[in-house]
């Protein structure tokens, strides 16, 4: 693999007499021109302005000392040099795409990790959450019309549904690392009619993004799971523009309040607490938000709490959240926290039922979530 690509390379020095001092993004650039035919419609298909795809273009002729095409009667014709270099570098990137489906299927290995599962009872789980807390998490999930706002980590498109209706003006790209998540979240995309946003499968510590391409990145439930949060922070960083924003929302589940009182019930809590953490996760990240982000470079930094409290006269809230959110959540992890043996199976089941307790008359459940917006200066 890599020597064919340094033989692709020396056959373009070659071809040029240069030093190599080409990028990735070049050649993408030169195959996006060649497949679509207009500079207009290569800079839409790159995320990049006509200004700032022109300027890749002159940088790139003036390394290689020579015009790459020419235009007649407003259509693009390769010169001959071009022709040469378009075709070494479809070769090139060819391979490394081959590459990258080898890196993707290691990810895709690495999914096993989420704790949570990839089941039908999550998707729905996760689809009664965000319609259940979308007014106390999204009211001000609103961003400036035109703007390119990237998702990551949507999953199943859950909040995706809810951002994307919300901002009909702006434009999104959604990424997540699992491609049955993203495959549901085409189709629940395409059942509601949202042509605002486009899927991509990518990782987050290694998006397939220029720099400074982003007015927005949202990120919702996603640095719970993170081995190193910091990490993809600094990635998010370099994928948005200079004074673009970010929006973080996670959960605590050490904000977990309820009555009746029940020690079962903190076990079986404590339990998923545990998976997360042993899979390299945090399910108390909510708390550490304005660290985090101060920790990696964000200003202007506001985290504001959003509780869920419920008790008898809130009854949608009482199977949307209680139920068919949190326990629901708890009950998920069941099989794992067995087979991992941080909890036996009757502690879970006596946890879980008296979970479903709290749901029931003079019950109460609280639950707070953190959201944070800060600036890239």
């Amino acid at each position: 693999m890599a020597l064919f690509i340094r033989t692709e390379a020396d056959q373009l020095s070659s071809v040029f007499n240069i030093k190599v001092m080409i990028e990735v993004r070049h050649l993408k650039l030169i195959d996006t021109i060649a497949k679509v035919g207009s500079l207009k419609k290569a800079a839409e298909k790159l995320f990049l302005t006509q200004s700032a795809l022109s300027h890749q273009l002159k940088e790139l002729e003036a390394q290689l000392e020579t015009q790459v095409f020419y235009r007649i009667n407003n259509q693009l014709h390769f010169t001959p040099a071009g022709k040469e270099f378009r075709d070494a570098g479809a070769d090139i990137l060819n391979q490394l795409k081959k590459l990258e489906n080898s890196v993707q299927q290691i990810n895709q290995d690495q999914l096993r990790d989420y704790v949570h599962g990839y089941s039908e009872e999550e998707t729905k789980r996760l689809n009664d959450q965000a319609k259940t807390v979308s007014d106390l998490l999204h009211w001000d999930s609103i961003w400036e019309d035109g703007s390119l706002i990237l998702e990551a980590g949507c999953g199943v498109g859950a909040q995706t549904k809810i951002i994307c209706s919300s901002n009909p003006a702006s434009n999104f790209i959604a990424v997540d690392l699992s491609e049955k998540s993203l495959s549901q979240a085409n189709e629940m995309v395409k059942e509601n009619d949202i042509k605002n946003v486009e899927f991509k499968q990518a990782d987050v510590f290694d998006l397939p993004f220029d720099d400074a391409c982003f007015d927005h990145v949202f990120i919702c439930f996603l640095l719970e799971h993170l081995k190193s949060p910091e990490v993809a922070l600094k990635e998010f960083k370099r994928v948005l523009k200079k004074g673009g924003t970010i929006t973080v929302i996670e959960g605590d589940h050490g904000s977990t309040y309820f009555y009746p009182e029940s020690k079962a019930a903190r076990k079986a809590i404590e339990a998923q607490i545990s998976l997360q953490k042993m899979n390299g996760g945090n399910t108390n990240i909510g708390r550490q938000l304005y660290p985090i982000l101060n920790d990696a470079g964000f200003k202007d930094i506001k985290v504001s709490p959003r509780q869920v409290y419920v008790d008898d006269s809130k009854p949608e809230m009482i199977e949307g959240f209680i139920k068919n959110t949190f326990t629901a959540m708890i009950r998920g992890v069941t099989e794992e926290a067995l087979s991992k043996k941080v909890i036996s199976s009757q502690e879970m089941e006596d946890g879980i039922q008296d979970l479903y307790k709290t749901a029931e008359g003079g019950g109460t459940f609280c639950y707070t979530f953190f959201k944070a917006n800060a600036i890239l200066e």
